[in-house]
């Protein structure tokens, strides 16, 4: 059917009803509190539930996305949050959590909101495994990374980021292991002021690219060490390594590849302020474009990001506090393709009451395949 911004309307209003409805917005609400005792096992069980809808609008000057699906109004990562935490014995519990996407536009059949082809939902992660305050948590199944955990999330802070680090980067980083991998044993503990992570990547499913190969994990292994230097700064350090296979489904040539990502990343919080900046090294990891199995990924690459914001505390008409922000990044081949992007650009958010927050973000962008520079406006409404 057709569609025009109503249909984003009424995803507004949707989020509208809801937010009046919830009385603990801004929060996971418990369905279930943990408060065991004897000879009642549904007393051990902490479940919770969250989400996020966030209906957004991407307008690039020049014509690079004239009619685009992202100009009219798309959603920008709505998901929603299920976890349970059921304690065992002693200090040991048995957690799981799943977290599901929902791309709205697409599942409603809003023309002209989504991209061709797009699902309706997507699993974002879905993980169980058993967590003691000493000897530390190990999970098993899709989940965060360890690159991610300790580098890429300091500066997954503002909305069109990830443009220069590993995860936003690679094939798919639910395959490749830099995103929220697939298939993954990850064990994660506390030692001091130092929370150390190692995991390890098992054999995954093929997975059709978008130039019509075939990518498909062989391996792979994480270490990852968060340290917090005091109460308010975090230095984070991660290395990454797959074993992959690119493989031409028509002609069966196929390729092995040793990929390696290895990044660093400080995140400071001092008071209102909020100041994160991180880079990576990535071998065999970004592709080279050229379509060809023996060249399929570029050698070595590198990439920066950063962010500087304040925020500014309101409490009335109905404004929690206002965020400026300065934010930026660059993203450079070395070897196997010539290409290199660099983005500086200014936001402002608003933290309303009821869990609502709206972004706005205007980023300068120079590359060599002359990408134009963007205006971003995100709703957004968290439970």
């Amino acid at each position: 059917m057709k569609t025009n911004i109503k249909a984003l309307a009424q995803l507004v209003g949707a989020a509208v009803v809801l937010g009046t409805a919830s009385f603990a917005a801004q929060a996971e609400i418990t369905v279930l509190k943990q408060e065991p005792q004897a000879g009642n096992p549904l007393s051990r069980l902490n479940f919770t539930v969250g989400g996020s809808i966030r209906p957004q609008f991407n307008n690039m000057t020049g014509d690079g996305d004239k009619g685009s699906f992202r100009r009219n109004g798309f959603d920008g990562g709505t998901r929603f949050r299920f976890a349970a935490d059921y304690y065992l014995f002693d200090d040991i519990s048995w957690i799981s959590y799943y977290e599901l996407g929902v791309n709205i536009p697409a599942l409603f059949d809003w023309d002209n909101h989504y991209a061709e082809g797009a699902r309706n939902t997507t699993r974002r992660m879905l993980y169980t495994g058993l967590k003691s305050d000493t000897w530390g948590t190990l999970t098993f199944g899709q989940q965060n990374s360890i690159y991610y955990d300790v580098v890429g999330a300091k500066t997954d802070i503002w909305d069109y980021d990830m443009r220069a680090q590993a995860p936003g980067n690679g094939v798919d980083g639910d395959y490749d292991g830099s995103y929220r991998s697939r298939k993954m044993l990850k064990y994660k503990n506390t030692f001091g002021d130092a929370d150390v992570y190692a995991s390890y990547l098992f054999e995954d499913n093929d997975r059709l690219t978008s130039d019509s190969m075939r990518y498909k994990r062989k391996s792979g292994g994480s270490l990852g060490i968060d340290y917090h230097l005091t109460t308010d700064l975090t230095w984070g350090t991660a290395w990454n390594y797959t074993r992959a296979q690119i493989r031409n489904p028509n002609t069966s040539e196929s390729k092995n590849y040793n990929q390696n990502i290895l990044g660093t990343a400080l995140s400071w919080t001092p008071e209102n302020w909020t100041l994160s900046a991180g880079a990576g090294w990535y071998e065999n990891f970004l592709t080279s474009r050229s379509g060809r199995i023996n060249n399929y990924f570029a050698g070595d690459a590198w990439g920066v990001e950063y962010f500087i914001g304040y925020k500014i505390p309101v409490g009335q008409y109905a404004i929690k506090s206002i965020q400026p922000y300065f934010m930026g990044d660059r993203l450079e081949y070395i070897n196997g393709r010539n290409y290199k992007i660099i983005d500086n650009g200014l936001g402002v958010s608003f933290q309303l009451d009821y869990g609502f927050r709206v972004d706005y973000e205007h980023v300068f962008t120079s590359s060599t395949d002359k990408q134009g520079d963007m205006n971003l406006v995100r709703l957004r409404y968290d439970f």
